[in-house]
């Protein structure tokens, strides 16, 4: 079987489209799930779909648990694979791993305290989409297992 790939280097406005089609709205969660999906595949020299697996820790309530969309239209990441999970917290944020390397992003608080403050305004997708990683995230890489 022939997976899809996902290029890292993808202009997040590109995916957005297809995230509004799966999640049925423009949000900004849904937007930083775009980029720190992309993020992860970076880090993480992906290409996405297979030989990745995520674990959302947003739990399932939204407006947080919107970023689990974007995770899944940026790394090919679904609950059907299997190799999606979403676990409680109601944190944005994720760990993602590869067979040889394990990588945890989350949402800088600030940026999630003004999205849960701003709201859905598209102000705030416009700019989740266009800001530097290092203004809108935190990672670190996690010791193998």
């Amino acid at each position: 079987m022939e997976w899809l790939k996902i290029d890292p280097g993808t202009d997040p406005r590109k995916l957005l489209e297809l995230g509004v089609r799966l999640h049925g709205h423009r949000g900004p969660f849904l937007a930083c799930g775009i980029r720190m999906g992309l993020l992860a595949l970076r880090l993480l020299e992906s290409t996405g779909f297979d030989g990745i697996e995520a674990v959302a820790e947003t739990g399932d309530v939204p407006p947080v648990s919107c970023l689990v969309d974007g995770l899944q239209v940026s790394t090919g990441c679904t609950a059907g694979k299997g190799n999606l999970r979403i676990v409680e917290g109601g944190r944005p944020a994720a760990r993602f791993s590869t067979d040889t390397r394990s990588v945890r992003i989350a949402l800088r608080a600030e940026v999630a305290k003004a999205i849960l403050e701003g709201g859905a305004g598209e102000g705030l997708v416009d700019w989740a989409l266009a800001a530097p990683e290092e203004e809108l995230f935190r990672w670190e890489e996690l010791p193998s297992s």
